[in-house]
C-alpha cells in the first residue's frame, strides 16, 4: 500500500480510491508514505485520518524483523568479540567504537530499508565508517586531550553517514533533509523509552538473582547491558517504521513546553553573568556549561520548527524561539570574550574546538534569527528558517572531520 500512495500521493481520485480498497492498511502507511511531502492535498489526508473512524491495525512484528535480527547480531559480535579476542581494555574500546557501532547499525537498517544498492553509494558510506573505525583505534591510548576530541566528535561525523543512508543521497531534496531531523528526534525519543524499559528489566534481574545469592551485575552489564545500548537504536528505528506515527507528535510537544522554561532559565543566566563578577575566562566549567546550553537551544530550534506541519506552530511559540535564540545570542558573546582571552595563553585542543564550535552555532543562530522574527512577529511562513538549519549541517561535518582527522596532527 505504501507504494501505491506514493505513486498516486498527487491523485485525489486515486488516493480516495485506495482509502477505499482498504481503510486500515491506508490509515498505516499514509504517514510513512507521504512524510516529506507538505501538500495541500496531504494535509487534508492527514486531517482525515486523525479525525476519522479509522482503526489503525498493527502491523505484524514480522515487518523488517529479520534485517533487524540479522544486524542486531551483527552488532552483539561487534560489541564484545574484539574484547574477548584481543583482550582490549573494555572501557577503552566502548568508548572508542560503541558510538560508532550503534551509528553504522542504524545506516545498515536504512540502506536495507531504503534499498541502496548502487555499489558507488555503498562504498561511499562503508569507506568512511572502515577508516574512522581504523583510525580511532589507532590513536594513542593515553588520554591526550587530541584523543579524547575524537571520541567525542567521532558520532557526529557518522551522523552524517547515517544522514546520507537516510535521505538516500538526495542531497537537493529538502523536505527528506529536514525530515531527517525531525527522525532524529523521534529516534532519540524511542531510544529512551526502550533504554528506560531495559533499565527496569535490568535492574529487575539482577535484584532477583541477588535475592538468591547470586551477585550478576558486573557480568550482566559487560554483556547484556553493552549489547543492548548497540542494538536498541535499530530496535528503535524498526518500532518507528512500524508505528509511523507514534513518536512524531511527541517531539515537537517536548520542544514547546521546554522552550519558555529554557528561555527563563538563560535569561536567569545572563543576569547572573552581568552582576556576578566572576572572572569567565578562569572558569573552564562555564564554557562546558554553555556549550550544553547551545546545543539544547539549537535541539529546541530545530525540533520546534520541525514537525510534520510548520503552519500549525503557534505565533507564541515562534516569539519565544526568537527570544530565546537572542538571549542565548548575549550569552554566546560572553563566552566568546572568555574563549579569546584564556587563547592569550595559547592554543590547545580543548580550547580550539570550544571556539570553533561556538563561533559555528554562532553563525547558525544568526542567520535563523531573521527567519524567526519574520515568522513571530510578521505572520510570514517558517520555510526559511527550516532551510538555513538544513543548508548549515554540511559545516558540521566539516568541523567534525577536522577535530577527529585533522587536530591529533595540528597538536
Amino acid at each position: 500500500m505504501k507504494d501505491q500512495i506514493r505513486q498516486h500521493i498527487h491523485d485525489p481520485e486515486a488516493l480516495e480510491s485506495l482509502y477505499r480498497r482498504d481503510k486500515a492498511a491506508f490509515a498505516r502507511d499514509f504517514p510513512e508514505a507521504s512524510r516529506e511531502i507538505d501538500t495541500e492535498l496531504v494535509k487534508f489526508w492527514r486531517i482525515r485520518l486523525k479525525n476519522g473512524e479509522v482503526l489503525h491495525q498493527p502491523p505484524g512484528l514480522k515487518k523488517g524483523l529479520t534485517e533487524v535480527a540479522i544486524i542486531s547480531v551483527i552488532l552483539a559480535f561487534l560489541v564484545k568479540l574484539p574484547v574477548e579476542l584481543l583482550d582490549l581494555s573494555p572501557e577503552e574500546y566502548f568508548a572508542r567504537n560503541l558510538p560508532v557501532i550503534l551509528l553504522a547499525g542504524l545506516t545498515a537498517w536504512f540502506v536495507l530499508k531504503n534499498q541502496i544498492t548502487g555499489w558507488k553509494q555503498i562504498l561511499t558510506l562503508a569507506l568512511p565508517v572502515v577508516a574512522l573505525v581504523v583510525y580511532l583505534n589507532l590513536l594513542p591510548a593515553v588520554d591526550a586531550d587530541t584523543t579524547v576530541l575524537a571520541k567525542i566528535h567521532a558520532p557526529l561525523f557518522m551522523a552524517f553517514i547515517f544522514a546520507l543512508a537516510y535521505i538516500s543521497f538526495e542531497f537537493r531534496n529538502t523536505k527528506k533533509v529536514s525530515g531527517f531531523l525531525r527522525y532524529c528526534g523521534e529516534l532519540i525519543t524511542m531510544s529512551g523509552l526502550l533504554a528506560i524499559a531495559g533499565a527496569i528489566l535490568s535492574a529487575v534481574t539482577i535484584g532477583l538473582f541477588e535475592i538468591i545469592g547470586m551477585k550478576i551485575g558486573e557480568v550482566y552489564m559487560q554483556n547484556v547491558g553493552v549489547v543492548g545500548a548497540a542494538v536498541i537504536p535499530v530496535i528503535a528505528a524498526w518500532l518507528i517504521d512500524l508505528y509511523p506515527g507514534i513518536t512524531e507528535k511527541v517531539v515537537p510537544v517536548i520542544a514547546r513546553i521546554f522552550t519558555p522554561l529554557v528561555l527563563l532559565a538563560a535569561i536567569i543566566y545572563l543576569a547572573a553573568i552581568s552582576f556576578s563578577g566572576i572572572s569567565l575566562s578562569a572558569n573552564r566549567d562555564f564554557l562546558l556549561v554553555f556549550n550544553l546550553l547551545l546545543i539544547g537551544v539549537m535541539a529546541i530550534v530545530v525540533f520546534s520548527l520541525s514537525e510534520p506541519d510548520v503552519s500549525q506552530v503557534r505565533k507564541l511559540n515562534v516569539i519565544l524561539l526568537f527570544l530565546l535564540t537572542v538571549v542565548t545570542l548575549l550569552i554566546d558573546l560572553f563566552a566568546l570574550a572568555a574563549i579569546i582571552t584564556r587563547l592569550f595563553d595559547g592554543f590547545t585542543p580543548n580550547r580550539t574546538a570550544v571556539l570553533l564550535s561556538n563561533i559555528l552555532i554562532l553563525i547558525q543562530l544568526i542567520l535563523v534569527l531573521p527567519a524567526l522574527f519574520r515568522a513571530g512577529f510578521l505572520g510570514k511562513p517558517l520555510d526559511r528558517a527550516e532551510r538555513v538549519i538544513d543548508r548549515y549541517l554540511p559545516v558540521y561535518f566539516i568541523y567534525s572531520a577536522v577535530v577527529v582527522f585533522v587536530f591529533p596532527w595540528i597538536f
